[in-house]
């Protein structure tokens, strides 16, 4: 039993249930004892609007009521410590919630915990979730790497917050507003195959709250909490609205069970009663049905599983179309070749805007770069994210780029191609936060990465080593590049509040699409090859 389940292959895969049993399962006729929820993205409505802004509003609101706000790991807690009346991990769930339903506490900060709480009637009255869920286990944040921006891993996180979004409402006489919150949920959430993934009622009052703030585009903050006021005071007129909203939702699929969870389950089946070749064309025609680039490198590693037991060297042919496909798996034992990152044939400009066609509107460009910028953050735990963050910056602003170590297992973290034969040789040490110095490892590793450099491009190619790095000294007896580059604490800052403002300018009367506009707001910001180096890295010292 339960009210959230985005994909019900979990109970195929995990339970070995029957799925034509599971696509027609028991569901309540319609949705009238689901309590008053206002469901809002701040940062959707207006993406000028920043977390700090929402922090205060929240802590406000604290006051007076009860607010919980989850959030998706301990890193992340500390963010609203300065205004959190108690902090909820494992160890002191039991008695933090207790308190919450006996009275007023103010602001509840929840770590990781999207089910199994019940905050019923004034317990909660205004719930916040803040980012995107986290993965705990090894092998959750191994496939989550590998499944990136695929529907798969949206299916599931759409799973996780719509749980979460459930903590403030359990009965028909419970309200509460919920903020999404954070540039990659925001992003994530905006994506319109996910609003397909939550359940007839959420997704009833996803589109409510959009419908009671559809005039509020690009209004302040103390607009929006205007309307999150009508929930929380019991307005007549929004109350008929949100019941009659869940009441008259379109009752949508009865199941959804992912037809290659399906398959997958049986090819284990198979393969534990030893059946390899059994195994290997289940897998195989799931593989055949599947389109999405990242998913499909996926599916055919785990076919690489199978045909390794009979067939070795067909495996290791499979694990090398799988990371072709799919450059965060498991590469082979050999037969990664590295594909030189070739000089960007158009303008930087016309480049940008190439790349830029995939947004649809203003909107849609500010919300993908926020996300950008929140995943170019400092920390170990965000290092992966920082380096793809990287890929798809040079990317944004009009340069060639790529991630050689992650393709191939040799050179530098991110390569950037700037044009007339120049390229930017860059190591990610975004983990390096309590680092004193850059230590001889690291340095090594550019000096290897431009090494690297030049057995891969011939000598009419010239590099600059750059290393992201809090730190511009390496320790006693380290010794870095002579010409090394080091993007700092305060070079990322200006960096990213360079790219924040060339996204807003560009955003203005779609000139995002115009090559002109595009190549006057890179000139302006100094994000064009000439200034780039200058303006955003120091030159390393001498230990």
């Amino acid at each position: 039993m339960t009210a959230t389940l985005a994909d019900d292959g979990v109970l195929v895969s995990h339970f070995q249930a029957d799925a034509s049993e599971v696509a027609d399962p028991i569901r309540p006729k319609g949705g009238g004892d689901i309590g008053d929820r206002m469901i809002l993205a701040p940062q959707e409505i207006n993406p000028d609007i920043t977390i700090d802004e929402i922090k205060a509003l929240v802590a406000a609101k604290s006051k007076t009521i009860n607010v919980a706000v989850i959030v998706p790991s301990k890193k992340r807690a500390e963010f609203w410590s300065d205004i959190a009346n108690q902090t909820l991990t494992a160890e002191n769930i039991e008695d933090g919630t207790d308190k919450l339903r006996k009275g007023h506490v103010g602001l509840t900060v929840f770590v990781g915990k999207y089910d199994g709480v019940d905050l019923p009637a004034k317990a909660c009255e205004l719930l916040v979730i803040d980012g995107l869920p986290e993965l705990y286990g090894l092998l959750e944040r191994i496939e989550q790497e590998a499944l990136d921006g695929t529907r798969r891993q949206l299916v599931r996180q759409v799973q996780r917050i719509e749980q979460g979004m459930g903590r403030g409402v359990r009965s028909s006489q419970d309200h509460c507003v919920v903020l999404l919150v954070g540039a990659k949920l925001t992003q994530r959430l905006h994506r319109p195959d996910a609003r397909t993934l939550f359940s007839s009622a959420t997704r009833a009052q996803l589109d409510l709250g959009r419908e009671v703030t559809a005039q509020l585009k690009g209004k302040p903050l103390s607009e929006i909490e205007t309307v999150m006021d009508l929930c929380l005071t019991g307005d007549d007129e929004w109350l008929d609205a949100s019941r009659s909203a869940v009441v008259n939702a379109d009752a949508g699929d009865a199941s959804h069970v992912d037809e290659t969870v399906v398959a997958l389950r049986k090819a284990f089946d198979f393969a534990r009663s030893k059946r390899f070749d059994l195994a290997e064309q289940t897998v195989q025609e799931a593989v055949n049905k599947v389109t999405e680039k990242k998913a499909l490198g996926y599916l055919k590693q785990q076919l690489a599983e199978y045909v390794h037991h009979t067939d070795q060297k067909k495996a290791q042919e499979l694990q090398l179309a799988a990371v072709q496909a799919n450059p965060a798996l498991v590469r082979p034992i050999s037969g990664i070749v590295y594909s030189k990152l070739t000089v960007p044939k158009d303008s930087q400009a016309a480049m940008a805007v190439a790349f830029m066609k995939r947004f649809l509107e203003a909107n849609d460009l500010i919300m993908w770069v926020n996300a950008l910028i929140e995943s170019l953050a400092w920390g170990e735990e965000n290092s992966k994210k920082f380096e793809s963050a990287m890929l798809d910056l040079g990317l944004f602003l009009g340069f060639g780029s790529q991630r050689p170590e992650q393709d191939t297992g040799r050179g530098p973290d991110n390569l950037w191609a700037l044009g007339a034969l120049q390229y930017l040789v860059i190591e990610c040490k975004s983990g390096a936060v309590k680092a004193s110095s850059i230590n001889k490892h690291d340095c090594n590793q550019l000096n290897g990465s431009m090494t690297w450099f030049t057995d891969k491009y011939d000598k009419s190619c010239s590099a600059t080593p750059v290393m992201v790095h809090p730190k511009t000294t390496p320790e006693h007896a380290a010794t870095l590049h002579a010409d090394a580059r080091i993007v700092t604490v305060e070079c990322l800052t200006r960096l990213v509040d360079a790219v924040r403002k060339y996204a807003v300018a560009i955003s203005q009367k779609n000139g995002y699409a115009d090559v002109k506009v595009v190549a006057a707001q890179l000139n302006h910001f100094g994000l064009t090859p000439n200034d780039f180096v200058t303006k955003f890295t120091v030159r390393s010292k001498k230990s």
